[in-house]
């Protein structure tokens, strides 16, 4: 793999008129590298490695980000199913959780207000509370 620097300095000397087998035997790079990186510059423009088309694509696009958020914004009482079956979106829910992990969401039971408690007298009839869990933004 060339860096850039070196890059540069292959194509200069091209420019000038050195031949592909000479520079790659000062270079010590084989001669389908210069010819590949000469096709590069006549295509795009430009000699520099393209770091940005490497790795594994992102599931969720910018526009399925701001959906998320701003249905989150208007509901912050849903889970990660109900996001993924409301949008249509192709992903699993470890995407999604992941997704507002990233973005600074954290999942918490919604606190009951004193209104809202209904507390037994006495431990027999002690029933679970259901409490919805909500988004909400920090720690």
């Amino acid at each position: 793999m060339l860096y850039n620097e070196a890059r540069k300095l292959i194509l200069e000397a091209y420019d000038k008129g050195v031949s592909v087998k000479e520079l790659a035997k000062c270079f010590s790079v084989n001669t389908c590298s210069i010819y590949r990186l000469l096709k590069c510059r006549n295509e795009t423009g430009s000699y520099e490695t393209q770091t940005n088309l490497r790795g594994k694509k992102p599931k969720l696009s910018d526009a399925d980000h701001q959906h998320i958020l701003s249905l989150l914004e208007k509901q912050p009482v849903i889970t990660c199913l109900e996001i993924i079956e409301t949008l249509n979106l192709p992903v699993s829910i470890d995407t999604v959780w992941r997704f507002l992990q990233q973005a600074g969401y954290r999942r918490k039971k919604k606190s009951l207000h004193a209104s809202e408690q209904e507390r037994p007298r006495c431990g027999a009839e002690e029933k679970k509370l259901e409490r919805p869990y909500i988004w909400i933004q920090g720690k």
